[in-house]
């Protein structure tokens, strides 16, 4: 069976009206037009709708048991068309991100919390755990967009840059370096440290080593969070290397935020995405503002590395 919208329009309107003629003026096609659809359903049915008498057309009693069909049918269609209008003008959808958990906190948030002022009608589900997670939560398509640092991918997940954060030292507010307006690595080579396992702590020793092999990370703590990393240095334990959006944290924690020099470091950040699946309108809408912002104050260019090399990442 092969059935066209405007077949069903068509039997809806004659029912309605009682009349070929009328019908053809409130759908605006030629009283022959009608007439053809209307035989077309019949025949692509094997049932007569109508009863043609001089009096007028009325439905027969396969008719009447149709139309409630036909109608829900294009209800249906015009619910179908209406939320197909609202997804692309961005008045429904759902927008579902993951990020880890501090970075959901803080530059996510503030980003959604844009975005959600600008388009109240779409939904936000925002998945937080930790950065290894952002993959496999793409990966299963619990969270449309991953935000977060390098992993790697597999063939089934694309990956995007987005911006780079700056890594800052973060130190107790009484600690000495907390009044100074940059450190340098040497600077810091007395500090002990709290650690967060990853690949990220690797990374920083390992960048540093390259630049100065006499530069070693001295462990005072290492912790799974970065959450706990930030209250232990609040509480003097020691000092850790972290990404700049943790400022948000400052106050709670009774903390200071320093810039690191020779070498400054930058981490860079991505969008996850399932490979060859299109994105609905409310995340590539999300993308693109979030890639256009410039109010967030953890962003910015790339900080200069010391004699011409690459900051790291």
């Amino acid at each position: 069976m092969n059935l066209t919208l405007r077949q069903l329009r068509a039997f809806s309107a004659v029912a309605r009206v009682g009349s070929f003629t009328a019908a053809a003026r409130v759908l605006n096609l030629s009283q022959s037009a009608v007439s053809m659809l209307v035989l077309q359903i019949e025949d692509e049915l094997g049932l007569p709708l109508f009863d043609r008498t001089r009096n007028g057309v009325r439905p027969t009693e396969a008719g009447l048991e149709l139309l409630p069909i036909a109608r829900r049918m294009l209800d249906d269609l015009q619910l179908f068309e209406r939320s197909t209008s609202d997804l692309r003008a961005l008045r429904g959808g759902v927008l579902r991100v993951v990020a880890p958990e501090l970075l959901a906190c803080t530059l996510i948030a503030r980003e959604l919390a844009s975005f959600n002022a600008r388009f109240p009608e779409i939904a936000l589900r925002l998945v937080d755990g930790t950065a290894d997670d952002v993959v496999a939560a793409v990966r299963r398509g619990d969270a449309e967009l991953g935000f977060g640092p390098e992993r790697p991918i597999g063939d089934d997940v694309s990956r995007s840059f987005l911006r780079d954060v700056p890594i800052r030292l973060a130190c107790a507010a009484h600690h000495p370096l907390a009044r100074r307006k940059a450190a340098s690595w040497r600077d810091l080579r007395d500090e002990r440290w709290v650690l967060y396992p990853g690949a990220f702590s690797r990374e920083l020793e390992l960048r540093l080593r390259a630049h100065d092999a006499s530069l070693v990370l001295q462990p005072a703590a290492e912790v799974g969070h970065l959450t706990t990393v930030l209250a232990l240095v609040g509480a003097g334990v020691g000092v850790a290397a972290v990404p700049d959006y943790a400022r948000a944290f400052e106050g709670h924690f009774q903390l200071a935020f320093v810039p690191l020099r020779l070498p400054a470091i930058n981490r860079e950040y991505f969008v996850y995405r399932r490979r060859g699946l299109a994105l609905s309108p409310a995340a590539e809408a999300f993308i693109a503002e979030f890639q256009a912002s410039g109010s967030a104050a953890t962003t910015g260019a790339r900080e200069p590395a010391p004699s011409g090399r690459p900051a790291p990442r």
